[in-house]
């Protein structure tokens, strides 16, 4: 996190330039949602303040929704957009399981531009954060065990959104995770996990993962295009299966 030492100001509050200066991090992704803020103490230093002014700032930002408090005193950074997203759209598409499609057009549109993105712009980290989230999707479907795999499935996908270090698509992506997890756990509900199912779907995701460690930007959309049109095949053929659920 790239904090910088605060100059001092007549006429500006140190609180406020603080405040400033986290809000345009969390602008230019480089504080994502989630993301902890470094200790009281530490970021003070770092920030060059006192800590009654990093306090000041740290209140204001929280009231405006910002940050949220977490654990003993600590800050993360909030999503941006999760009341305003994510849990109405999670209601009706548990209400109706077929909306879950118009939900695969929507990733379709923002997952296939950031996967392409992410081949461009994804720093050694951010490929380390993709190489994990890969791993470990990929060691739960062959042990299997599939209780937690959706989330397996979203976490990869998140990653990848991480690495496009564009503000809208970071926070929209975070805003939409409730409904990603919905959509992801009603997809491997679809396949009643059958295995041969989750294997193709593994290999989907070692394509689009061997893409974006190649830097292969075509490649990459392709594949996160592919994959999501063969999750909506799996959709449609369900809800043509049960036409009560439309």
């Amino acid at each position: 996190m790239a904090f910088e030492p605060v100059q001092s100001y007549t006429r500006v509050r140190l609180s406020d330039v603080v405040s400033d200066q986290i809000k345009a991090l969390i602008a230019k992704g480089e504080l994502s949602p989630g993301d902890r803020l470094p200790a009281e103490r530490e970021l003070a230093a770092r920030l060059s303040v006192s800590r009654a002014s990093l306090r000041e700032a740290l209140v204001r930002l929280e009231a405006d929704h910002y940050i949220a408090s977490e654990g003993r005193g600590g800050f993360v950074v909030a999503n941006l957009t999760t009341q305003m997203v994510s849990n109405p759209l999670t209601e009706l598409v548990l209400q109706r399981p077929s909306a879950c499609i118009d939900v695969l057009e929507l990733r379709l549109a923002l997952e296939s531009r950031a996967t392409e993105l992410a081949t461009q712009r994804a720093t050694e980290h951010d490929l380390d954060n993709i190489r994990l989230a890969f791993e470990a999707l990929r060691d739960h479907t062959l042990r299997p065990e599939h209780g937690t795999i959706a989330g397996l499935d979203a976490r990869f996908h998140m990653s990848i959104a991480q690495a496009t270090h564009n503000f809208a698509i970071i926070h929209v992506m975070n805003g939409l995770h409730g409904l990603l997890q919905e959509s992801m756990r009603s997809a491997h509900k679809l396949v009643n996990y059958d295995h041969d199912v989750e294997l193709q779907l593994l290999e989907q995701h070692q394509v689009i993962f061997d893409n974006i460690m190649q830097r292969n930007t075509d490649g990459a959309r392709q594949a996160a295009e592919r994959h999501l049109g063969y999750v909506r095949t799996l959709y449609q053929r369900n809800s043509a299966a049960q036409p009560g659920q439309a």
